[in-house]
């Protein structure tokens, strides 16, 4: 009984202490944002052209409403309804940046032999990129709200080729 205890110990550890990598880095951009809010945009860019992210998508608009907010969401960095609420709320003219790093790329190939020494699926690849997105919110040029993906995914495949 003791040694499952601390078996179940050892596993909770494990899988707390070793985040991973987005996560971490996720992490140092919040610390380094929060001490940010407050600041005019200009401050905010050069930080973000050091972090070496590009920028994804940006919109502005003067009291947005409800549906001018769901009108420019994007599909993983979009704001609920509560931020909506929150951040929207008070009257201005309100900035919207979006940015994004790429923080690693794996690749394979995924091609294979068959029972009778054909190939198949030879010359098919499969990349998978690690991004970390970020969104910033300004009102009247003051940086006033961000939020962090740090573990985004996409997948590309190449050299599938269609047998008819």
């Amino acid at each position: 009984m003791k040694f499952k205890i601390f078996g179940i110990l050892i596993v909770l550890c494990v899988f707390l202490c070793c985040a991973s990598p987005g996560a971490k880095q996720a992490k140092i951009y919040q610390g380094q944002l929060e001490t940010m809010i407050g600041k005019k945009t200009d401050d905010l860019e050069a930080n973000f052209k050091d972090w070496e992210f590009s920028l994804m998508y940006t919109w502005q608009e003067e009291n947005p409403s409800v549906e001018v907010i769901k009108e420019h969401n994007r599909p993983i960095v979009k704001f609920s309804e509560v931020e909506m609420q929150e951040i929207f709320s008070e009257e201005g003219k309100y900035h919207v940046l979006y940015f994004q790093k790429k923080e690693a790329t794996t690749d394979a190939s995924i091609g294979t032999i068959t029972e009778g020494g054909m190939s198949y699926m030879a010359d098919t690849a499969m990349a998978s990129d690690r991004y970390t997105l970020i969104r910033t919110v300004f009102k009247d040029g003051i940086f006033t709200h961000f939020r962090i993906w740090g573990n985004v995914h996409q997948t590309h495949v190449s050299g599938l080729k269609r047998i008819r």
